[in-house]
């Protein structure tokens, strides 16, 4: 029998019930077989003789799997709260039976994540902040609730939680939450830089928008990015998000297909552990790795969840599905959020071009998210800071587009100034020295109600703006065959006038036409991509230098790319491997890479820039290096410890710990940090060992991208 994959995050709402699961089959049943073993009566029971027994005891009460986890982790997530406001609260705990039950937050609302012992501790962290970062990606400002996330989304954010599960144990890149891009020789480079600088001329004829981001792709890297020249770079955490939401793009079906017996978003994983399933194709290794029918547990790394046959399909099926739009929030250089449609144009199996546009009311979509923060903020601290809040809200209700929602609804176009000045009035009286305690606190609970209805209100206008006004929920699942009929709205055109635009944001038409150039200019050219996104660069080139020097993995955290060969044996050795029934060299360095990479990120979390281990084999070293940006090296002269991973997804670990040791400069302008792993030969020296990664230091910085 197969060892059991026990994973699950459960989000409660502010009135303790279960509004999302993320959970495997194996857990739902761990958990529905507890409830049953304590008496409880479950609704989607049907056995003959628990029917029997309902019919019989009629007045019994019964609950559903979902009532019966709120019932249970509410008591936990209850513990949780009462020490969120101290220094340290809890934040994990572990159960009798041996799983870990972990505690965060999203807004308001309460997170657990449930995970067996087989599950690194780093990886479950880096689980929940990818949730997340996912969540503002997808979503923006408005609140995690259920009517506020289309199926759509929801598949999207569970699709990208299973890819990032099912591969980050054999992906350095989701480990360590960067892209990598592809090493390619000039003139394929070339030939990327006239394609991108083609369709985006053909995009600004069709879509009459100036700023516009290109990028081409193969499986999990980066072959080429374009931006115009007055749009923003995204941060690199986006980016990150936006290759994973590509990339798991096959396995948003597997959510679709699958029926909810409740209201809550849930999403349950089928993992059929007996019999011979193929896990996730994964970039990192040279072919697809069968899961066999015995399992062995996998101590520090994540069992994989089990991908169906159903989600494969032909090349030739993909290649003639134009993907529809999506729209995704960035974070770019100048704007805290900004809003993009997301064209994704498969042009193979493995090869695609993600095209985002930037909408024209982006500023507003900033302004609405710092007002939605801070309101949100004050109502649940108790706090009132009027001259915060007075400028965010004249920034949004400066905006035509808001100003037209308010009074198509009824309000006035400055109703969020009149509550914020309602509010500012009681906030001053209630400090005279006439008044009571009871008069104050009648004061602050009108207050807090004038903030909730600004809140409301500004929720409304995000809602409409950026989900109401522009249904690419709709737009993604119409005929292409009557596209040409539907009217398309983008880059905050009112809905009235695009009545009298029909046909203008059509995007079938373009999408179409684009992906013709792109083959016509690129298709001599894909099969070199697609092997070389295989091997990406190998220990060839520095094998001469180097001399010991085994694996090497590079993260320039300022850009946001990583750098690590692929890991290659000869003929010979693979052959006698395959004789003698045993693992390959390939695989036994990869895990032995793994545990030390796991060990790096949870010596850094805990305040340690440099860690040394070896064994039997191998040395491994890791070193974490900040410079200025003219070369000169920066000295890291106290610890810093968190309780987040160190990452870029939903907190910045590295930005962080720059500041809190070079406070007075910017860390984007100025600072430039960088992470090296080396794996040598454990007979070469150490002192070798130092020289030889400071030597590596400089030939990996000067290499181009």
């Amino acid at each position: 029998m197969g060892t059991r994959c026990l994973f699950g995050i459960f989000v409660f709402g502010s009135n303790s019930s279960v509004i999302y699961r993320f959970v495997t089959d194996d857990l739902f049943a761990h958990l529905r077989q507890c409830f049953q073993t304590r008496g409880y009566k479950l609704q989607d029971d049907t056995t003959d003789e628990n029917q029997i027994d309902n019919n019989n005891n009629d007045n019994e009460l019964t609950l559903s799997v979902d009532d019966a986890i709120s019932q249970h982790l509410s008591v936990l997530v209850r513990v949780h709260e009462q020490t969120v406001s101290r220094h340290d609260p809890i934040r994990r705990i572990t159960l009798n039976s041996g799983m870990q039950v972990f505690f965060d937050q999203i807004a308001e609302n309460n997170v657990v994540c449930m995970a067996d012992k087989s599950f690194d501790t780093t990886i479950v962290l880096k689980t929940i902040n990818l949730l997340k970062a996912l969540i503002k990606f997808h979503i923006g400002a408005l609140p995690f609730i259920h009517y506020n996330t289309a199926d759509q989304l929801i598949n999207r954010i569970s699709a990208s939680l299973q890819y990032f599960l099912n591969n980050v144990t054999t992906n350095q890149a989701l480990l360590f939450e960067s892209c990598e891009y592809l090493h390619i020789n000039s003139l394929i480079r070339e030939h990327c830089r006239e394609t991108c600088n083609m369709i985006s001329n053909d995009i600004q004829n069709s879509l009459k928008v100036p700023r516009k981001i290109i990028l081409i792709t193969c499986n999990d890297k980066i072959v080429h990015m374009y931006h115009s020249p007055d749009q923003s770079r995204p941060n690199n955490a986006d980016l990150f998000l936006l290759v994973l939401n590509n990339t798991s793009r096959s396995l948003r079906q597997e959510f679709e297909q699958q029926i909810n017996l409740t209201n809550v978003m849930a999403h349950k994983f089928q993992q059929s552990m007996n019999n011979l399933n193929e896990n996730i194709i994964n970039s990192a290794r040279t072919s697809v790795v069968s899961i066999p029918s015995q399992l062995t547990e996998r101590t520090n790394s994540c069992p994989n969840f089990s991908l169906s046959s159903s989600t494969t399909s032909s090349s030739s099926d993909k290649s003639g599905i134009t993907h529809r739009s999506e729209i995704v929030f960035l974070r770019t250089s100048n704007k805290i959020i900004a809003p993009f449609t997301l064209f994704t144009i498969p042009l193979t199996d493995n090869v695609s071009v993600l095209i985002l546009v930037e909408w024209e009311n982006s500023a507003v979509c900033s302004s609405l998210y710092e007002l939605i923060r801070h309101l949100d903020s004050y109502t649940s601290h108790g706090l009132f800071s009027y001259d915060k809040l007075s400028p965010q809200v004249k920034s949004v209700e400066g905006s035509p587009a808001v100003r037209r929602y308010f009074e198509s609804v009824g309000h006035p176009s400055n109703v969020l100034s009149d509550t914020l000045n309602k509010a500012h009035v009681l906030h001053k009286s209630s400090f005279k020295t006439n008044g009571n305690i009871d008069e104050r606190h009648r004061k602050g609970l009108r207050i807090l109600r004038n903030l909730t209805e600004m809140s409301r209100l500004s929720t409304d206008v995000f809602r409409h703006l950026f989900f109401d006004s522009d249904d690419y929920a709709r737009r993604c699942s119409i005929d292409l065959d009557h596209d040409h009929e539907v009217d398309v709205q983008m880059d905050g055109i009112d809905i009235i006038d695009t009545r009298f635009r029909r046909n203008e944001y059509d995007t079938s038409r373009m999408t179409k036409m684009l992906r013709k150039k792109i083959i016509l200019q690129l298709e001599d050219w894909f099969s070199f991509i697609e092997v070389k996104s295989q091997r990406n660069i190998t220990m060839n080139f520095c094998h001469n230098d180097f001399p010991g020097l085994v694996h090497f993995v590079f993260i320039d955290r300022n850009r946001g790319q990583i750098c690590s060969p692929a890991l290659i044996t000869d003929n010979q050795q693979q052959y006698e491997l395959k004789c003698n029934s045993t693992d390959g060299i390939e695989h036994i360095l990869e895990k032995k890479i793994l545990a030390f990479e796991l060990e790096c990120l949870s010596a850094l979390q805990n305040g340690f820039t440099a860690f040394t281990m070896s064994d039997e084999y191998f040395t491994y070293n890791y070193t974490l290096h900040l410079q200025e940006s003219n070369g000169a090296s920066m000295r890291l002269y106290k610890s810093f410890v968190q309780s987040q991973p160190p990452g870029v997804l939903h907190f910045d670990f590295y930005k962080a710990l720059a500041e809190e040791h070079y406070p007075w400069i910017p860390y984007q302008t100025s600072i430039v940090c960088f992470e090296l792993i080396t794996v040598h030969l454990r007979i070469i020296p150490s002192y070798t060992v130092r020289q030889q990664c400071d030597r590596l230091w400089l030939k990996l910085m000067e290499t181009d991208e």
